[in-house]
């Protein structure tokens, strides 16, 4: 089966673009104005993309929230019944045999975490990855469909050229002025990942039947915590299309991993993820190492190999390795929301439905 999705026509990609372009979550009547179309034009956009099974998602930048993404790999199988989901965001079982898991951690408490969690399980993981900073892919959808197609196409040797040529960057080094947020901000931020573009109202009634506080979250109190917590902080990175809808079956989810110089690595991880293959990207510079993932058609799979192996040998990286992941049972969670509320021993105590987890998968 090709990887295709229904048909996109030049205006649905140049308005898919221009909602990515921006570095927080844009109001419809601006995009309508900056593509010179009427606001309702815009929202019938959005219902063609959404007849098509496809969405944006709010991108919110950890870094900012004062969060470690924590990605553990085990060479056991481990039942998803026997995680802690508390602060679970992914979990897949490894092929043949493993398990990966993601899980966010308020920044400082990443060992205290990972004891309890070990001590729990009875088991170490195999490799474990803290990244320094993360590379916030958006598919470059206009780049990368073919119209005569009507699917999205990946030329290796092209997408090489790109990383040969892709500038020398600089690593990040943002000085991040630590901000408290509480569990409110992250009822919020957890409504606009799934669904960027409600407005407060709706925020407010979402939140009001989804998790039925004692006391009713009113407007004026959700419009001030979005405007002062999350707006004014940049904690949405804007928004992007959910690149995992551009696939349709067969298709594989691989975790790469990397070794090499993180200016190097930079490079060639800023082309990768912007192809709707890929996703994020996660870089430890301490380590020297880097974690991506993607989605991508069976038929490629060996092509992804000898792709990684080339950069190797021209020394872009200095070692690679491709875990598959089980697409079927892979799963993906809410932005956890006792985080910063509870202690890292108490939240163990807690049950799932008291630590309100919510699967998005």
């Amino acid at each position: 089966m090709q990887t295709v999705v229904k048909y996109l026509n030049p205006s649905l990609l140049d308005f898919i673009e221009q909602l990515q372009s921006f570095e927080y979550i844009p109001e419809i009547s601006k995009v309508a104005d900056l593509m010179d179309f009427h606001t309702s034009t815009i929202w019938k956009f959005m219902k063609l993309l959404k007849q098509r099974g496809l969405a944006f998602q709010g991108l919110i930048d950890m870094h900012k929230l004062g969060v470690d993404e924590i990605i553990l790999v085990f060479d056991e199988y481990i039942e998803l019944k026997s995680m802690f989901k508390g602060l679970m965001r992914e979990y897949a079982p490894i092929l043949p045999w493993g398990t990966y898991v993601k899980y966010l951690v308020p920044k400082g408490f990443a060992e205290a975490f990972l004891n309890e969690l070990y001590s729990r399980l009875g088991v170490e993981p195999l490799e474990v990855y803290i990244p320094t900073f993360t590379i916030y892919g958006k598919p470059d959808v206009k780049r990368f469909y073919d119209m005569n197609s009507r699917r999205f196409v990946i030329n290796w040797d092209e997408l090489y050229k790109m990383v040969e040529v892709a500038p020398r960057e600089i690593i990040p080094k943002e000085a991040v002025k630590k901000s408290k947020f509480d569990e409110l901000d992250l009822l919020i931020l957890r409504v606009l990942e799934r669904s960027p573009f409600e407005s407060i109202k709706n925020v407010v009634r979402i939140l009001n039947e989804e998790f039925k506080a004692l006391k009713p979250y009113n407007y004026v109190l959700v419009l001030r915590h979005y405007n002062n917590h999350i707006e004014a902080r940049g904690v949405i990175k804007g928004v992007r299309l959910r690149s995992e809808k551009l696939i349709l079956e067969p298709s594989l989810k691989v975790m790469i991993t990397a070794n090499g110089n993180p200016l190097e690595m930079l490079r060639f991880l800023k082309v990768l993820t912007t192809h709707p293959y890929f996703h994020d990207a996660y870089v430890n510079t301490a380590d020297n190492v880097a974690v991506t993932f993607a989605t991508l058609p069976v038929e490629l799979a060996h092509d992804l190999s000898i792709f990684m192996d080339k950069l190797k040998r021209v020394g872009i990286i200095r070692y690679w390795k491709i875990t598959y992941l089980d697409s079927r049972r892979f799963r993906r969670y809410a932005l956890p929301v006792k985080m910063f509320s509870e202690n890292i021993n108490n939240l163990f105590t807690l049950s799932d439905d008291e630590l309100l987890v919510r699967e998005l998968t």
